[in-house]
């Protein structure tokens, strides 16, 4: 029985904004990240785990992404990341990819996130008000993140579609969830 290459592959984590500036702005790229691929191969690498590097306003380090399509102007372009997994795939390496409403309650996507009605006694660091809808939302991590309602059918179809599919199509070897809890 084979394994799975993912199983038993070395696995590098890159961070594009620490890991190499190529255009002198002091902040890592891909284009960095992919000069230097002969290196990292000679480790003895053979996956590289990219960090996210969609498009984001960067108040959690680009897990608030705000496209899946599109990557983050300071890191470089799609062009970029097609060439960086072009690279990985000419010397024998994977590439895989990190990826962790409020305008009205009338609003189609309004559903899209997890909502609850004002209480007298409400708290909770979790929740954030919000005055166009009235009510709160829940958000894990920054209030600029709001988290999905995953029972809703729309945001599991817009993420595989949009998430999901969209790298892997452009010829990515696989996609990673990172757990902040460890699991």
């Amino acid at each position: 029985m084979t394994r799975e290459w993912w199983k038993d592959g070395v696995v590098y984590q890159i961070y594009s904004s620490s890991f190499k500036d190529s255009n002198g702005d002091g902040i890592g790229d891909i284009p960095g990240i992919t000069s230097e691929l002969d290196y990292i191969k000679s480790l003895g690498v053979d996956i590289i785990w990219m960090c996210p590097s969609y498009k984001s306003p960067q108040y959690d380090m680009g897990y608030d992404l705000s496209d899946f399509r599109d990557v983050y102007e300071k890191y470089g372009t799609v062009a970029d990341v097609d060439a960086l997994i072009k690279g990985c795939h000419d010397r024998g390496m994977r590439v895989i990819f990190d990826r962790q409403s409020s305008s009205s309650k009338k609003n189609p996507r309004h559903d899209w996130y997890i909502w609850r009605p004002a209480r007298y006694l409400f708290g909770g660091s979790v929740w954030e008000w919000d005055e166009n809808v009235g009510e709160y939302y829940l958000h894990l991590w920054a209030k600029e993140q709001p988290d999905l309602n995953w029972d809703n059918p729309e945001v599991r179809k817009a993420i595989y579609d949009n998430a999901m599919r969209f790298w892997p199509d452009k010829g990515a070897d696989g996609l990673i969830r990172e757990s902040r809890f460890g699991y």
